[in-house]
C-alpha cells in the first residue's frame, strides 16, 4: 500500500518531520528521467532546499508546472503514491488532464527562449575542483533556476480570484530568511505582500524606488549553503569580504560593472562565465552567460 504524509510538505507547508522523511524517501524511488533526485535526498525529516527543488523537479517533469509543495489529496502526492506502489516501471509523465492555469499578465510578453540558457533547461556542468561550499551554492543556485524558474512573472495562477506569481511564497522566503532584521510585519503592508504575490510589482523600498532582489536571491543562497550571512539593505551581505576585481569564483556573488545586478557565477572559462541570475528578465531566475569583464566588484564566500 503506498504511503502518504499527514499535512503538506514543502514551501509554506507544515512540513512535519514525519512527512518529511516520508515524502524524502517516496522521491527517492522515482527514476532520475522522471524527475525523481539526483543525487537522491538525505531523509533526514528536515525540509531544506534541495528537498523543496527535488519537489519542484518531480513536478516540472510530471506537469510541466511546480510550486515545490506537496499536499495531503492533491496531484503531487497522488503521482508520487503510483511510484510508491510500484517503482518498477514508473508512469510516464501525463499526456492530459486539467494543469494548473498559466496567465501571461498584460504587458508581460513572453519572448524566445534566451540563447544563453542551457538547451532543454538541463543544468550547465558545475567547474572542476571545486570546494564542498562553492559546490553547494552552485547546485542550489541552479535548482532555484531549472528546470523551471522557482519564480517568474511568466509563471502565474489563480488564487482567490486573483493572478498571483506561482513562486510568490518562495520569493517571500528569500527576504523571510535573507533579508537582516525582516519580520512577518512587514506583510502586513499591501504593498509590501502585493510586491511578491503580484506579477509585475515588487517590494517598496522607498517612495520612488523598490527592491532589486537579485543581491538578497543570492545570499539567500549563500545563507542556505552554510555561510552565516545575511544582505543588509543598503549595504549587501554581511560577513563576506568585498574584493574590488575580477578574481571571482564560482560560487561567489558579483555585481555587474554598469548596473547593480547581482548574480552567481557558476563556472568561468576566460572571459566566459555561466550564472544564475535572480530577478532577471520578467523577475525570473535565470541562467545566462556574461562576460567576465562585466564585474565590478564581488563578494567572496570563502
Amino acid at each position: 500500500m503506498a504511503r502518504t504524509i499527514s499535512a503538506s510538505v514543502g514551501t509554506g507547508g507544515a512540513n512535519r518531520a514525519d512527512d518529511v522523511h516520508t515524502a524524502q524517501s517516496m522521491l527517492n524511488q522515482v527514476d532520475t528521467a522522471q524527475g525523481g533526485p539526483a543525487p537522491k535526498l538525505e531523509t533526514d525529516g528536515k525540509c531544506g532546499p534541495l528537498t523543496v527543488g527535488a519537489i519542484r523537479q518531480f513536478q516540472w517533469v510530471q506537469f510541466k508546472f511546480s510550486d515545490g509543495r506537496i499536499d495531503v489529496g492533491q496531484r503531487t502526492l497522488e503521482r508520487l503514491q503510483t511510484f510508491d506502489q510500484a517503482p518498477a516501471p514508473a508512469p510516464p509523465p501525463p499526456g492530459g488532464g486539467i494543469l494548473p492555469q498559466v496567465v501571461v499578465p498584460p504587458g508581460l510578453v513572453p519572448g524566445p527562449p534566451s540563447p544563453s540558457s542551457p538547451p532543454g533547461g538541463s543544468a550547465p556542468p558545475l567547474a572542476p575542483g571545486l570546494s564542498p561550499l562553492r559546490r553547494r551554492i552552485c547546485e542550489l543556485a541552479l535548482a532555484e533556476a531549472l528546470p523551471q524558474p522557482a519564480v517568474s512573472d511568466l509563471i502565474t495562477q489563480r488564487e482567490d480570484n486573483v493572478t498571483v506569481r506561482a513562486g510568490w511564497r518562495r520569493l517571500k522566503q528569500y527576504f523571510d530568511e535573507g533579508v537582516k532584521g525582516w519580520t512577518q510585519d512587514k506583510w502586513k503592508d499591501k504593498a509590501t505582500l502585493d510586491g511578491v504575490r503580484i506579477p509585475g510589482k515588487r517590494v517598496p523600498q522607498g517612495p520612488n524606488s523598490g527592491v532589486s532582489w537579485c543581491g538578497i536571491f543570492a545570499t539567500w543562497v549563500v545563507r542556505n549553503s552554510g555561510v552565516d550571512t545575511q544582505w543588509r539593505m543598503g549595504l549587501g551581505p554581511s560577513a563576506l569580504q568585498i574584493r574590488f576585481n575580477r578574481d571571482c569564483k564560482p560560487g561567489d556573488i558579483c555585481v555587474m560593472e554598469e548596473q547593480v545586478h547581482h548574480f552567481i557565477p557558476i563556472s568561468i572559462d576566460g572571459d566566459q562565465m555561466v550564472t544564475v541570475n535572480g530577478n532577471s528578465t520578467n523577475q525570473a531566475i535565470l541562467v545566462k552567460t556574461r562576460p567576465l569583464s562585466s564585474v565590478r566588484y564581488y563578494y567572496s564566500v570563502e
